[in-house]
């Protein structure tokens, strides 16, 4: 379903969101501005995204160590962080892959969740009625959730409305990562060069052909480092020629062409050293808006992240390089660990000829002809992307 939008909500509107949601990459304080189109899209009382700490759930902690929110009674939200183990359905949501969405209306029958000590105590009172939950990051212990909350007097969640959520959440995703790699600190509301230099983390500002304008200092060392990126002539280069170096090819092509253009393409491209090492890159759209368009139209900003937390997980990685749906990658992953299509029917809980179909399109773009090869691409990339 990710990708799938009726007729109800229209293009314009979609791509106001995105490019709202890049804003945030460069500056958080517009989060509160970009979940309320969220809100309002989805005609719903409120719209959040939050950092779940898993372990702590597991302890029976708190829901949400760190969130942005429309306007709300943020003492509701708090209240609801204390509640975490009386939600129903709790580990359903945080278990889901991402990029898709849990509701609680179709996670149960109305009347069932009534009679729960949430619905009573937190929901009734709050005069809420359903929730979509769609995770736009997934880690060892941390869940990244988008969360949105009708109220009493409106319908429950439909497919499409969960599909807003759903396209949305890759494009969350990034924006959120660039958050991290900023220090979370702001890009400030005109990206110039001082303020660039004064990141951390390493950035590039590129133009067509992947012509490097910028390099902030930290850019600068990693290509005198020659382990994961070189500058050749004036442009961009992977170090090592493989997969990888076409995927931030794509990734920067699309950004270029503007927020909508990108999808999932840029989030997390893995860089590979000569020695194993692993880096990653996160490239941003900057054309067209007055927050992000400070270089013009033309140019986009490519982010490298080299902490452990920071790098892409399996899932991220075939989707990223391949462009694959999340159920594709679910799908590659079954038969790079040996299962067929029976078992990965049965493991998804879909219909053989499902699992056919997903693979026919693992296969196509892959450029793989049979299980066999594409267990023996997806073992190729994968072992030196998971050395610690």
């Amino acid at each position: 379903m990710p990708g799938y939008i009726g007729r109800k909500h229209n293009q314009l509107d979609f791509e106001n969101i995105i490019e709202s949601i890049y804003d945030c990459a460069a500056n958080p304080e517009q989060w509160t501005h970009t979940l309320s189109l969220i809100r309002d899209k989805v005609g719903s009382a409120y719209a959040m995204v939050g950092l779940t700490d898993t372990t702590h759930i597991a302890q029976g902690g708190r829901l949400i160590m760190s969130r942005h929110h429309s306007p709300c009674d943020v003492k509701i939200l708090d209240d609801l962080q204390m509640r975490a183990m009386e939600i129903p359905g709790l580990h359903e949501f945080l278990a889901l892959e991402p990029d898709h969405s849990w509701s609680q209306m179709r996670s149960m029958p109305e009347g069932q969740f009534k009679e729960t000590t949430f619905y009573k105590e937190w929901v009734e009172p709050n005069g809420f009625r359903d929730v979509v939950n769609v995770p736009y990051l997934k880690r060892q212990t941390m869940v990244g959730l988008i969360s949105i909350v009708r109220d009493v007097k409106s319908e429950i969640f439909s497919l499409e409305d969960c599909a807003v959520p759903e396209l949305l959440s890759p494009h969350i995703r990034r924006a959120m990562m660039i958050n991290d790699l900023t220090d979370k600190g702001r890009l400030a509301m005109q990206l110039y060069r001082a303020v660039i230099d004064q990141l951390s983390a390493a950035v590039f500002v590129v133009s067509l052909g992947r012509r490097i304008v910028i390099a902030n200092a930290s850019a600068e060392d990693l290509l005198r480092e020659g382990q994961f990126l070189s500058n050749q002539k004036g442009v961009l280069t992977a170090t090592r020629v493989s997969g990888q170096a076409s995927a931030l090819d794509d990734a920067i092509e699309r950004a270029l062409k503007g927020d909508r253009a990108i999808g999932i393409a840029g989030i997390g491209v893995p860089l590979i050293g000569a020695d194993g090492a692993r880096a990653a890159a996160y490239v941003l759209p900057v054309a067209g808006n007055d927050i992000r368009g400070a270089f013009g139209s033309g140019h986009c900003m490519v982010f490298v992240a080299r902490r452990g937390e920071q790098q892409p997980i399996v899932m991220e990685i075939l989707r990223t390089l391949f462009d694959l749906t999340a159920t594709e990658a679910r799908v590659a992953m079954l038969v790079a660990s040996g299962d067929g299509p029976a078992a990965i029917a049965e493991s998804l809980d879909v219909g053989i000829n499902t699992v056919r179909t997903h693979l026919k399109h693992v296969f196509a773009k892959t450029e793989t002809q049979d299980q066999t090869s594409l267990g023996g691409l997806i073992n190729s990339l994968v072992p030196p992307l998971l050395v610690k």
